[in-house]
């Protein structure tokens, strides 16, 4: 497990981190076709090679269902043979690291004849409900944080409609007066009529972004299909997926759980929350990668399962009522399971992926090439050796990519060569103050200067010399520090500013910026370079 060493954000404004590289990109989608047409896994009953198929003519009617409720272009065609590249995050305002991974899957599907997919990854939890905007104070560059929302229960994307509407109609004007000029043309003023033309059609907020943003590709000639997770975790494809890993459970979980052992001692991670918790158990209940709950109780909780013979008991993690016992085991097909699933819906309950299920799902049966960002590459080392050990598999190759891009906020002259050599100076002076005594300055300091001098030359053969030579040392440092007290001023006062300098420039320098912040024709430059 050495593989998540290699992925390190681009340091340089514009710099594009791409594993493999680009240009080797449509190979690696040959490649992996081929793979994955000679995968002949049982799925309980659905070989892999009719499971893809049926999940990729799901995928399809239900994109063409999304892009037609919220008044989207059609979404691209795509034959049965087609390749399909694929991509996803959650509907917020990402960076622009983020944001090119549409664009490249946009660009590699035109160029194979393919269609580019976004998955709308609504099952997960907002990170915040604010967008970080620098602005210059008197002080200098900071940032603040502006709300398009309020704060409030952390309810996953799909269930979460926005709270405060003030907030939301604000939030435009906060942010121009805050950075007031520092961009001339941000994104925002061309995104923010998409958001409030989405906010007639839906009180999600997540949908607002994602309907918005994906408007805004549109018009830039980015035409990739999207999707919810949420509505493809509800298609018959994903439940044959999600029955075969629950029919397995045990052997999946202990797969999990020693694949996160290794990984952790690995990279030296000592959380037992990261990257992902282990999968537990309470008594004969066992927990399985999946989230669930209910539409009128949004708090996401793990799925437990419990075998008895040829049946398999479902419920919520912290409630004790059976959700659904399904006909499912290990030697059983997952036919009469799928049709008891299909079922949650109109009872109001969710059946989602978790994190690592999410990409294995749709690296195993959506994807020819699934385009991922430093994050998730990192987790999918571990879900690679998941799906090794469980399925038997290798598992097809993945693209990573992310980008660098700064606001183009203003900068100072400090360097961090510069703040390094004022601190070995300041450290210089402690140690060596002889050396930084003006020659006016040594008349009548001949005896300290004899005395360090003799100290220097004291023996240190023995633990206890070299501790005496120390000490002397450090007296006659002491004696000589009084004399260079402005010096010693001077360089940290200056050590100050230039660190508070440094400071400023990180932020000038930031790649977290959300993509809304940006210039739209320089970042719309830098985006479609890689389409």
């Amino acid at each position: 497990m050495t593989q998540a060493g290699r992925f390190r954000a681009p340091r340089e404004d514009g710099g594009l981190l791409a594993q493999p590289a680009l240009a080797s990109a449509l190979d690696m989608l040959a490649e992996n076709q081929a793979h994955l047409a000679a995968w002949d896994h049982d799925f309980q009953g659905r070989k892999a090679d009719r499971l893809r198929e049926m999940v990729r003519r799901e995928l399809r009617e239900r994109t063409r269902a999304f892009h037609e409720r919220h008044g989207l272009g059609p979404p691209p065609a795509l034959d049965e043979d087609g390749p399909l590249i694929v991509t996803g995050h959650q509907p917020e305002p990402f960076h622009p690291g983020v944001w090119v991974k549409n664009f490249a899957v946009a660009g590699l599907a035109r160029k194979s004849g393919g269609m580019g997919l976004n998955l709308i990854v609504d099952n997960d939890l907002p990170k915040a409900s604010s967008v970080r905007v620098p602005t210059l104070t008197p002080l200098g560059l900071r940032t603040v944080a502006v709300p398009f929302d309020s704060e409030g229960e952390d309810l996953p994307f799909e269930d979460l409609a926005q709270r405060d509407e003030a907030a939301f109609a604000q939030f435009p004007d906060e942010v121009r007066a805050l950075m007031a000029g520092l961009v001339a043309d941000p994104v925002l003023d061309v995104l923010w009529p998409e958001m409030l033309e989405a906010s007639k059609q839906t009180s999600r907020v997540g949908l607002r972004w994602a309907v918005s943003r994906h408007r805004l590709e549109e018009s830039w000639g980015v035409l990739n299909a999207e999707v919810p997770l949420s509505s493809v975790c509800e298609t018959d494809g994903f439940l044959w997926f999600a029955a075969h890993v629950l029919a397995h459970l045990p052997r999946f979980q202990e797969v999990h759980n020693d694949a996160l052992t290794r990984y952790r001692k690995a990279h030296g991670l000592r959380s037992r929350h990261h990257p992902v918790p282990a999968l537990g158990r309470e008594g004969d209940w066992l927990e399985a990668p999946f989230w669930v709950w209910r539409k009128d109780r949004p708090r996401r909780r793990p799925l437990m399962a419990r075998q008895r013979g040829a049946s398999l008991d479902l419920r919520i993690a912290g409630e004790d009522e059976v959700l659904l016992g399904l006909p499912l085991a290990g030697d059983r097909e997952a036919c009469c399971a799928v049709e008891l699933l299909r079922g949650l819906p109109a009872a109001g309950v969710r059946l989602r992926t978790r994190a690592l299920t999410t990409t294995m799902f749709a690296r195993l049966l959506v994807a020819d090439l699934f385009v991922h960002g430093i994050g998730g590459a990192k987790y999918d080392e571990l879900g690679d050796e998941i799906v090794r050990a469980f399925f038997g598999f290798v598992p097809a190759g993945y693209l990573t990519l992310s980008l660098t891009a700064w606001l183009g906020l203003p900068e100072l002259p400090a360097t961090e060569n510069e703040l390094r050599q004022v601190a070995r100076l300041v450290r210089d002076l402690e140690f060596n103050p002889d050396r930084h005594l003006a020659p006016r300055a040594r008349k009548g300091l001949e005896g300290p200067l004899m005395e360090r001098q003799a100290a220097l030359d004291m023996p240190t053969t023995t633990h206890n010399e070299r501790v005496d030579r120390f000490r002397a040392i450090r007296r006659a440092n002491a004696a000589l520090a009084p004399f260079l007290d402005a010096q010693r001023v001077s360089l940290e006062t200056r050590k100050t500013a230039l660190s508070a300098e440094i400071r400023q420039n990180a932020l000038a320098r930031g790649r977290e910026y959300a993509f809304v912040l940006h210039s739209v024709a320089r970042l719309r430059g830098l985006l479609m370079a890689h389409a």
